[in-house]
């Protein structure tokens, strides 16, 4: 009698989201958004904001600093405040 070994494969899990707070230029409008990329997180800010240009710039809120590297994003805590800039817009 053969022995049948059965193996289940599973997919890949994606990283978990995280929560993060993002504002627009004015700072009159917040947004709670969860994501786990820095791609996710601007794609998803799009969405949120209804910005069809497609250009933007993510800042944190606190002091402007651009994040720009998927390094820097994974070393930001959860809840981070961003600030999303369309063109021609500065963080003040």
């Amino acid at each position: 009698v053969g022995a049948v070994t059965k193996q289940t494969l599973f997919p890949p899990l994606m990283p978990a989201g995280r929560p993060f707070r993002v504002s627009n230029a004015s700072r009159s409008r917040r947004k709670g958004i969860v994501a786990s990329s820095l791609q996710e997180l601007i794609s998803k800010t799009l969405d949120a904001f209804l910005i069809s240009a497609g250009i933007v710039t993510l800042v944190l809120e606190e002091d402007g600093t651009v994040v720009d590297t998927e390094e820097f994003f994974k070393s930001l805590d959860d809840n981070t405040h961003f600030m999303v800039l369309e063109k021609g817009q500065k963080w003040t």
